[in-house]
Formats: C-alpha cells, structure tokens, sequence
C-alpha cells in the first residue's frame, strides 16, 4: 500500500473534491482517482460514492473508518520524518518545568558532560503542556511534574522521586512564626494560584476540598513560578509550592502542612513510545534518574 495514496484519500474525506486534492498535491485529477481505486481494492470495499444528482462525492461508512486510521498513519509517517531529520542533527530536545528546573537543574548542568549538554535543546513550560509536545513529537525526553504517578498510554514512564508541598508565606507575614499549619486556618487567606498547566492547581483543590474551605480570593494566575515567588516575598499573598523549591529563597518562609492529605509532587522521566534513543540520549536519561535520585 502506497502511503501517498492514504494522503490522497484524507484529503479527499475534507474536501470531497477530486480536483481541489489534485491541485493542493500538484498531481493530476486521474492521479488521485487512480490512489482511491488502488485502496478500494486493498481493502475490497466501496470508500467513496459519488452521488451525481447533487454532484456530490460522499465518504462511505467504510471510508470513514479508513480515514480514522489513515489519519493516524499520516501523522506518525510525518513524525517519523520529522525525528529522523533530527537524528542528523543530534540535538536532545528535553522538556523542563520550572519547578524541576528549579529544583534539579543546576544538579544536571554538574552531572552530565559538557559534550552531551552542548547538545540539549531545553523546552520550559508546564507539564501539561509538555506532556502534549512530547506526544506532537515537538521534544522526545521530559521530567513532568504531577499529583499523583503519571498514567499515559502513548508515554514510557519512570517515576524518579516525589516530593512534599509546603506553604510559602513572606517572612513579613504574622504566620512566618508558624512552623506547621493546617489549611482550615488559611480560609480567609489570599492564595496566589499558577497558571492551569502546572500541576499545583489540582494539588491545591484537594486541599481547600479537604479542609472544606473557599479563600476569599485567589489573588493572580501568573505564568511562571518566580513571579509566585517575588508575590510571596512582597506579602501579596500566600501559594502552595513544593518545598524545595523555595529553599534558602529570602524573604520567603516554608511551612509544613499538617492535613493528613497524600498529596505529593511526583516527578517522572517522560519519553514518547517508539522513540529510538541515542547514545548520547541514553547517557542523559541515565543521569537524569541518577541526580533525581540523589537529590531526595
């Protein structure tokens, strides 16, 4: 089976039309009715009726499961393109959110050579969103960040470490006396919250679920985590954050938390299924396991 032919007939399943598919391919119209033929045989059945009272091609019930699969092909033939282009370039495009980096990055830049980090290619964002690049095949190896262990059908997962959430106050807050301190007693608090990418959203609704409270007002949605810090710091408010990653900040006070919640901040190595590593990807991948291990 001609793969060009499946291009062929998904875009006939959008247009309808023999000759707008002919002229988008730059083919000829008997090129592609040719390609439609050739699938209608392989799979001994009718894909497309041309209903010629209306003048109009219609997509059989056959085609239409056809067209499920051919999209699927297509777009793994294009990502299959698109990671072997790459291959000659040996870049290693890896996924960070901020929070990790934060906690790990540093750590990374000492444990892997300087032969092989010349060669990454860090993408900053939140896991969610990384996790949609590395199933786009828009990077190949990621640390994501989630609530519980991550679950992904089309991702090979292995789960490095898990760490526990505090609450940050600025040192100028009457509760940076506090060493520990339950949610209940922080329903009248304003909560700084992340943008709906990083995992802490989810963490910190389980906790003003638990504790059966509504903060008056969750004052900013800010898109990185130092802006949540600088906020904190200047006393706008309060934010759940991992503790370590506001360790030895100024200004900034960590206070455990007391509700018996299993909330943690599991961290994962994340590489899409069928990707073929390199050697120098297996090295990294190797150390990146190996400092998130030794950084519990």
């Amino acid at each position: 089976m001609n793969t060009r032919d499946l291009q062929y007939f998904q875009a006939l399943v959008k247009y309808k039309n023999y000759t707008r598919v002919a002229k988008e391919f730059g083919v000829s119209q008997p090129t592609v009715t040719q390609a439609i033929k050739r699938l209608e045989k392989e799979f001994n059945a009718q894909l497309v009726y041309t209903d010629r009272a209306h003048r109009q091609n219609l997509i059989t019930r056959s085609g239409q499961l056809l067209a499920a699969s051919a999209k699927m092909i297509n777009e793994q033939i294009s990502l299959a393109h698109h990671s072997i282009e790459l291959v000659q370039e040996r870049q290693i495009r890896f996924g960070l959110p901020p929070i990790i980096g934060k906690l790990l990055v540093a750590k990374i830049a000492k444990k892997v050579p300087g032969s092989i980090m010349r060669r990454v290619r860090i993408h900053e964002a939140g896991s969610q969103e990384l996790l949609s690049k590395l199933l786009k095949g828009e990077i190949d190896v990621a640390m994501l960040g989630s609530v519980a262990p991550l679950d992904e059908e089309k991702v090979y997962v292995q789960l490095l470490t898990k760490r526990p959430y505090s609450i940050m106050v600025s040192a100028n807050n009457p509760l940076a006396q506090r060493k520990h301190i339950s949610f209940k007693e922080l329903a009248n608090q304003h909560f700084i919250t992340y943008d709906k990418q990083y995992v802490h959203v989810a963490a910190m609704r389980s906790y003003f679920a638990y504790a059966h409270i509504k903060p008056t007002v969750a004052v900013y949605k800010v898109p990185d985590v130092s802006w949540v810090k600088e906020l904190v710091r200047e006393n706008v408010g309060i934010a759940l954050m991992v503790r370590d990653a506001a360790k030895n900040e100024n200004g900034i006070v960590p206070l455990e938390i007391d509700d018996p919640l299993p909330e943690w901040f599991y961290i994962s190595l994340a590489i899409r299924n069928g990707y073929v590593l390199s050697d120098e990807e297996q090295q990294f991948v190797k150390l990146l396991s190996q400092v998130a291990k030794e950084d519990e």
